[in-house]
């Protein structure tokens, strides 16, 4: 790292953006739970030992338990989809009673509330801040790069890569960068004329990232800081959050397919490190961070891994197709599989997050 963290420092900011967020996602449960008539027995802040609780009007139990990392709101009746043996005893509230739509919806609203979150704290920051805009009109080449060789002009502006659209040069850097030696096509603008050139980024070794990432030897223009009114700061966090959920589904799917970096894995380790030295940063970095680790989470949730939401999502689909749900034996079994399958993942992740400091 190039700033000196302690680990109680990185502790602290990890726990700084990752407990509101947590907040956020099990609110989002908990919200539309209370809207469709299901109680909320517990509405939890950390697992293991309880700290502080108290219950509300409505009998839900609002508690900080000992360990900060996660939560959970648990829901009467929650464990128990099995329409087919009937308990008239927990009917009124219960989670199993809902329908399959709304039990999908409650289990979404979790991930959704994560993209809202970040729509709201990149929107706070361009309200507040301003964004520093640099426009997707190239300024120069360098000599002997792939963009030379391919053909880019000084003057030429870029419009789109591999299809997708780019209105900036932050959007063209990202997407050359998780491209090393990924051949990709350019739609440019020059002099009024639409051309694609076809341009393999060269692989680079990052000391920082401790991954290769992608040149093609373009410099852009001085970038200016933008400020906009409200509206504006929401219209534009909303279409800058999509490209960046873009981004990280594509990185999501080189994770899955085993195309992925070891250096792009990041665990809570990871994460405490890079959330330290975004506090020391400033205000910006932290919340842009923490907008990016809340749009990460609502991504993860959403793999259609049973124990996750997603997982979830897929079998009251299910139960929405076929008019039924799958056998209350399999679905243990899936949840089973999917649990070993996460505590497997987050201990190979952990594993190699801290064999980085050896």
């Amino acid at each position: 790292m190039n700033i000196d963290l302690t680990f109680f420092q990185s502790l602290l900011a990890f726990l700084l953006i990752l407990t509101p967020i947590v907040f956020i996602h099990e609110l989002g449960h908990f919200m539309f739970a209370r809207i469709f008539g299901v109680h909320v027995d517990i509405f939890s802040i950390g697992f293991g030992p309880v700290l502080y609780s108290f219950n509300d009007k409505r009998d839900t139990k609002w508690q900080i338990a000992a360990i900060p990392i996660g939560g959970f709101v648990k829901m009467r009746g929650e464990l128990n989809i099995n329409p087919e043996t009937p308990r008239p005893e927990v009917k009124k509230g219960s989670f199993e009673y809902a329908s399959p739509l709304q039990r999908l919806l409650i289990v979404f609203a979790g991930p959704l509330f994560n993209f809202f979150l970040t729509v709201v704290l990149i929107a706070g920051i361009y309200f507040f801040f301003g964004k520093i805009e640099v426009t997707n009109v190239v300024n120069d080449v360098i000599k002997g790069s792939p963009a030379e060789q391919s053909g880019i002009l000084p003057n030429d502006k870029i419009i789109s890569i591999n299809n997708i659209k780019v209105k900036n040069f932050e959007e063209i850097r990202q997407i050359i960068f998780e491209s090393p030696e990924v051949e990709l096509v350019f739609g440019i603008i020059r002099d009024k004329n639409l051309i694609q050139l076809n341009i393999k980024p060269e692989s680079k070794w990052s000391d920082e990232l401790k991954i290769y990432i992608g040149k093609v030897g373009i410099i852009s223009n001085s970038g200016f800081l933008k400020t906009f009114g409200f509206s504006e700061s929401l219209y534009n966090s909303f279409i800058d959050t999509v490209f960046i959920t873009q981004s990280m589904i594509r990185g999501i799917i080189k994770l899955l397919s085993g195309n992925v970096q070891k250096g792009e894995i990041g665990g809570p380790v990871r994460i405490a490190e890079l959330s330290g030295q975004a506090l020391v940063s400033g205000i910006v970095p932290l919340i842009f961070f923490g907008a990016l680790i809340s749009l990460n989470l609502g991504l993860v949730n959403l793999l259609p891994i049973p124990a996750l939401d997603g997982g979830h999502i897929v079998l009251y689909i299910i139960e929405i197709f076929f008019g039924k749900p799958l056998p209350i034996y399999f679905q243990n079994l899936l949840m089973k599989g999917g649990i070993s399958l996460l505590l497997a993942l987050m201990l190979m992740i952990t594993i190699n997050d801290i064999a980085r400091f050896f």
